[in-house]
């Protein structure tokens, strides 16, 4: 299960995190929730999976290998069959969530989730307010699959394009996600 911990989160996501909840708190009287933080590679993986077919599966792990990244193939190969509705485009690595710089969050009314962007719109929209307030991009604002309950601090959707191959490496080797490649 992916972490809660806003401690997972590398130092500027941390800060953030805790300025969006404050401004949250003080914008329109609601606590947020952050329920994801840092995720595993085996959760992600296992995410991408559930919606994909085995040829979806097979032409990803295709691509990590041409790319240099057959680890990350080992990953999605190594969790099995998973099945559910699509949550992700993002396969192990491709998420921020891998390196610590995302997390997701829910408006909290009256105790209780509110989960349905329509119905609690006011409360999204000063989340996704937040988000923009403290230099970090918000999932709500895309164009296209938009996750409300997301942020992060890079604006690429993919760390695997924006990130060298050695720093990818060496976030991943830190957060405890890899041993070696």
């Amino acid at each position: 299960m992916a972490s809660r911990n806003l401690n997972d989160l590398v130092p500027a996501a941390k800060s953030k995190a805790e300025q969006v909840i404050q401004a949250c708190q003080q914008a329109t009287g609601f606590e947020l929730l952050i329920y994801c933080t840092l995720r595993t590679l085996e959760e992600q993986a296992r995410l991408y999976r559930q919606s994909r077919s085995r040829s979806e599966i097979d032409i990803k792990i295709a691509k990590f290998n041409q790319r240099g990244f057959a680890f990350l193939g080992e990953v999605l190969e190594s969790v099995g069959p998973c099945y559910g509705p699509h949550v992700t485009n993002a396969a192990p690595g491709e998420s921020w969530h891998n390196y610590g710089e995302a997390w997701d969050a829910v408006p909290l009314i009256a105790g209780k989730p509110a989960w349905n962007y329509l119905q609690s719109k006011i409360y999204w929209d000063a989340y996704g307010e937040a988000v923009r307030q403290v230099g970090m991009f918000w999932a709500g604002d895309w164009t296209s699959f938009r996750e409300y309950p997301h942020a992060q601090l890079q604006a690429g959707g993919n760390p695997l394009k924006s990130l060298p191959a050695d720093t990818l490496h060496a976030t991943l080797m830190k957060n405890n996600l890899i041993r070696s490649i």
